[in-house]
């Protein structure tokens, strides 16, 4: 029956795929075959723009988008109409499904740059190979024609513009020169520079005499000052200043001299009654009084010539002044009409500058004509394709093969879907058990391990224990997220906060229960845990501030109720569970110190801490645990206890009070 029913079972199957991909390659070897051939040919050609031709950067610049422009426009509407009629002369006729020839060609021929070359490319492809190599080449022709006619239009217009522009540069140069030949003529102006104008040569005259008269008024006054100033003191009149006063002091230094040489040869009472010492010293009497008189008439005399030195100096500063005065409203007229003329010079000059700048480039141009036009080199005619590069029969047959195949695996998985048998009753799992060999009593030892087979009870020897079925993982206490734990701590009051929060920092309730005054350091923020596990625990500061705020003797409870005694593990339960209740917490009851503790040790693991330094943290943890946890964290993220962060988001901020 159930051969029958596998043999029929198999007929359908062969029978679906069959079909299905028979009919898959039939549809899909009509669709390879049917398409037509499709075939392509190409040129190359090499496109020199006068801007190629140029060295500057800026011309080279603008090449790129110039070249740009020419691929379009090599494609374009004009070019492909003109194309149509001449393949229409030429006897190459389009296909005859096409109702529109240009849009046809636009279709058949593609033209693209060939990297940053100058070299376009210009590929046709479609069903008629005849067709392809003569419309590419005509193209080039006429692309040809088209870049050399319509340089030769550019360049006339450049010329044309230079040459109107030169035409009226000129005529403006010409009114300029006549403009300013006429101011020139009627403001007396003739000489482009400023220096050579009469009005400005008497000023700079009178400017520099003007400044020798005040210095030498300056000198004159300042003899003048010191000669009265002399007279004022009693100082005498100098004898380099006086001629005579030189020679009259010379001689009475000599009749001095005289009378000291006879004093040093004869005595006081021989020189009164010697006539010549007589003599000489009235001679030398009458020249001191010569001298003295020669001095008082000298000093006026000096006196008088420096006050008339200083009147005619003064005197000549204000002539001075005053022509200088005259002559500045004739320099002012000078200057306005001298900078009229200097403006139109400049403005001449700027037309001629212009003027001789749209000659130069007008000289260039026409110089430059021959080796500025544009050129098409074409690097590699297009020739009639002879093999169809398009599409691939062989390549889309295997693709057709394979598409049925597949078509017809997913039709049978489909009906056998619909045609799966009924479910049977499942035979009864056997058992194979290997047990021990049981020492029996007496010196001939054990009997030979027991073998169940298949569908027989397994048999115990007398008195052996029955076997235990095999413990079951434990399942994972409950997480809470850093939402759920800042509600639990805001619920909390009193003990039962400081309970929840040493539960968040991986204590367990016996160790929670059994803290006492004495572990809590308040001034390094941290709580000493005794027992099996003994720790340090870093605390949030508004934990410390809490437990040292409620701190007593040093061997009181940390943790206890109203009458002063430590809670038990039981009491700290029911009050993290009230707590849970008053938060608001899914399932409150499950709320309990050890999924407290879990959720600091998942805090951790996630953060990457490595396994081996869990244990510093949060005391011993079960096998269990490390194995749910296990999987968390990859092995590249593991991290030491000094680069994480010991405190969740929901210790680290403190609870409303």
């Amino acid at each position: 029956m159930a051969q029958a029913r596998a043999q029929r079972g198999n007929r359908r199957r062969m029978l679906v795929f069959g079909v299905v991909f028979a009919c898959g390659l039939l549809i899909g070897q009509a669709w390879n075959l049917m398409r037509p051939a499709q075939y392509q040919t190409f040129t190359r050609v090499q496109v020199l723009l006068a801007a190629m031709m140029a060295a500057s950067a800026a011309a080279s610049s603008t090449n790129e988008s110039g070249l740009g422009v020419q691929v379009q426009a090599i494609a374009s509407a004009p070019l492909l109409q003109q194309l149509v009629r001449r393949l229409a002369a030429a006897g190459h006729a389009l296909p005859a499904a096409e109702d529109d020839p240009v849009a046809a060609l636009r279709r058949m021929i593609v033209a693209r740059r060939v990297g940053d070359t100058e070299v376009i490319e210009l590929r046709a492809s479609g069903t008629t190979p005849a067709i392809l190599a003569p419309a590419l080449n005509e193209l080039v022709a006429l692309y040809r024609d088209h870049l050399l006619s319509g340089f030769d239009h550019e360049s006339k217009r450049q010329l044309a513009g230079l040459r109107s522009e030169l035409a009226r540069l000129e005529k403006s140069a010409g009114e300029r020169r006549v403009q300013l030949e006429h101011f020139r003529g009627r403001s007396g102006i003739v000489s482009t520079e400023r220096e050579d104008a009469e009005a400005v040569a008497r000023s700079r005259g009178l400017s520099t005499a003007l400044n020798n008269a005040l210095e030498k008024q300056a000198a004159t006054e300042a003899r003048l000052t010191a000669l009265k100033q002399a007279a004022a003191g009693g100082a005498t009149v100098r004898a380099k200043d006086d001629p005579t006063l030189a020679a009259q002091e010379s001689r009475a230094s000599q009749l001095r001299e005289e009378v000291r040489e006879m004093e040093r040869s004869f005595t006081p009472e021989f020189m009164a009654m010697d006539p010549r010492a007589r003599a000489l010293r009235a001679r030398l009497a009458e020249m001191e009084r010569q001298i003295t008189q020669q001095r008082a008439a000298s000093q006026a005399a000096m006196l008088a010539a420096a006050q008339e030195d200083a009147a005619g100096a003064q005197a000549a500063v204000e002539r001075l002044r005053d022509q200088l005065q005259q002559q500045r409203t004739g320099l002012r007229s000078f200057s306005t009409g001298f900078a009229q003329s200097k403006l139109l010079e400049d403005d001449l000059a700027q037309i001629e500058r212009a003027r001789r700048e749209v000659l130069e480039r007008l000289a260039r141009l026409e110089a430059a004509e021959r080796s500025r036009a544009p050129r098409l080199n074409v690097l590699e005619a297009a020739a009639t394709p002879t093999q169809p590069f398009a599409p691939q029969y062989l390549r889309d047959g295997a693709l057709a093969v394979a598409a049925a195949f597949v078509a017809g695996l997913l039709a049978m998985g489909f009906i056998e879907l619909f045609n799966r048998p009924p479910a049977t009753a499942a035979a009864p799992a056997t058992t194979t058990l290997v047990l021990p060999t049981w020492p029996a009593p007496g010196p001939a030892g054990g009997a030979p391990p027991t073998l169940l087979v298949h569908g027989a009870p397994p048999t115990l020897p007398a008195g052996a224990p029955e076997p235990q079925p095999p413990a079951l993982p434990r399942p994972m206490p409950r997480e809470l997220q850093q939402d759920e734990a800042a509600a639990l701590l805001a619920a909390a009051q009193g003990g039962t906060r400081l309970a929840c929060a040493a539960g968040l920092l991986g204590l367990t309730a016996d160790e929670t229960v059994a803290l006492r005054c004495s572990d809590l350091d308040r001034d390094r923020g941290a709580l000493a845990v005794g027992g099996t596990s003994a720790r340090r625990v870093l605390l949030p500061p508004w934990l410390a501030d809490e437990l040292a705020a409620g701190a007593g003797p040093a061997d009181q409870p940390l943790l206890r109720d109203a009458a002063g005694q430590a809670l038990d593990a039981e009491q700290l339960r029911v009050s993290v569970t009230c707590a849970a209740v008053d938060a608001g917490l899914v399932q409150p009851a499950d709320v309990t110190p050890a999924v407290l503790r879990h959720t600091c040790i998942a805090w951790l693991i996630g953060q990457g801490l490595r396994f081996a330094e869990l244990s510093a943290l949060v005391g011993r943890v079960d096998i269990d645990t490390v194995s749910g946890l296990a999987g968390r964290v990859s092995q590249a993220l593991r991290r030491r206890a000094d680069e994480i962060e010991p405190l969740m988001p929901a210790l680290r901020l403190a609870p409303p009070a």
